[in-house]
């Protein structure tokens, strides 16, 4: 017997505002961002003073997952502003 497979799928579509609006998921956005933008900092000064541009490159690349969890952390404290009201 062959049994429908979705009856055993537990997948939701619905997000979970709870846990994205929780401290400790906060915390870590903030985290990210900070970790992101010290190696930005690092990288980008490390890839002048050598003239690597590898480092140069990769210092982009912190900073534009930087500015993505800078969204973030701007998207769910308007999000949090919307609730409050």
């Amino acid at each position: 017997m062959k049994e429908d497979m979705s009856a055993h799928c537990d997948h939701h579509h619905e997000p979970n505002v709870r846990r994205a609006s929780s401290p400790r998921y906060r915390k870590i956005l903030w985290a990210a961002l900070s970790i992101n933008l010290a190696m930005f900092g690092i990288e980008i000064g490390a890839g002048f003073k050598s003239g690597s541009v590898s480092l140069l490159a990769d210092a982009i690349d912190f900073f534009g997952d930087a500015a993505n969890y800078g969204v973030s952390v701007v998207k769910q404290a308007v999000s949090e502003l919307k609730h409050t009201d």
